[in-house]
């Protein structure tokens, strides 16, 4: 009966001894295994260290870069901001001459209107012979419609050239022979211009003689007055101008004609 519980006792511890032994090796793998695990922990935290450290400093390079931009990017705009400004007065300027010059431009275009209009008008009442004188210039008056197309700069030249033949013309005494209407025939005759105010005419064989004035009614051209009393008195008029004979006093009647 001893012998059966010494051997049962024997059983137990051994069994106890077994059970402790398995237990303690059960015990020093899991440690193993939360220390591996530890390690790998420590290891991913240095690495993770180790690369934020790098970052960090690769952050705050860009941070002092951008500052740096930051400030050259600031200057650029406050010196395009001068530019600006300047550029802004420039063109201020610009515009206020642009301005002065459009309304001086107007004015002129203006004028250059009212001349070319007055000569048209006043063109129907011009003789020949000085029609003669100004006709390429008068052709190339423009009509209403052929404005935009013709420079300014050429139209008040082109008025210029013709005033010009007419100051002239207006300064001295003219001569001209050809056709003219005399009491309703037509006749050969030649004509002292007296500028554009009045004119003496006579023929070759001394028949017809008289004097002539722009019209003062709506009709266009001049109007021819015989007057036969006239002629020895014109003959001598043409003569004196031709120098064919010495100048002597010719009295003729005139007068001031307005149309």
């Amino acid at each position: 009966m001893n012998d059966m519980i010494k051997i049962k006792l024997s059983i137990l511890v051994a069994g106890g001894l077994i059970g402790n032994t398995l237990w303690g090796l059960e015990s020093v793998k899991s440690a193993q295994g939360a220390l591996s695990q530890w390690v790998e922990v420590e290891k991913q935290l240095a690495a993770d260290e180790s690369e934020w450290a790098v970052e960090k400093e690769v952050i705050q390079n860009s941070i002092e870069f951008m500052k740096e931009e930051v400030v050259r990017l600031e200057e650029i705009i406050s010196a395009a901001d001068e530019t600006a400004s300047a550029g802004e007065r420039k063109r201020e300027e610009l515009d206020l001459k642009k301005e002065e010059y459009d309304s001086v431009m107007k004015d002129v275009e203006e004028a250059v209107l009212s001349y070319e209009a007055q000569i048209l008008e006043q063109s129907k009442k011009w003789p020949n012979v000085f029609l003669k004188l100004v006709e390429a210039p008068l052709k190339r008056i423009p009509r209403e419609s052929q404005r935009e197309d013709i420079p300014l700069t050429l139209r008040m030249q082109n008025v210029v050239v013709i005033m010009t033949q007419f100051d002239k013309f207006q300064g001295v005494i003219s001569k001209d022979t050809g056709i003219q209407e005399i009491d309703g025939t037509s006749r050969e005759v030649t004509t002292l211009y007296y500028g554009l105010a009045y004119a003496y005419f006579v023929d070759g064989s001394g028949t017809y003689a008289g004097y002539g004035h722009p019209r003062i009614d709506d009709k266009d051209g001049w109007e021819w007055i015989s007057d036969a009393t006239l002629t020895k008195k014109i003959q001598d008029l043409v003569a004196v101008y031709d120098r064919s004979k010495e100048a002597v006093f010719v009295g003729l009647p005139a007068k001031i004609v307005t149309p």
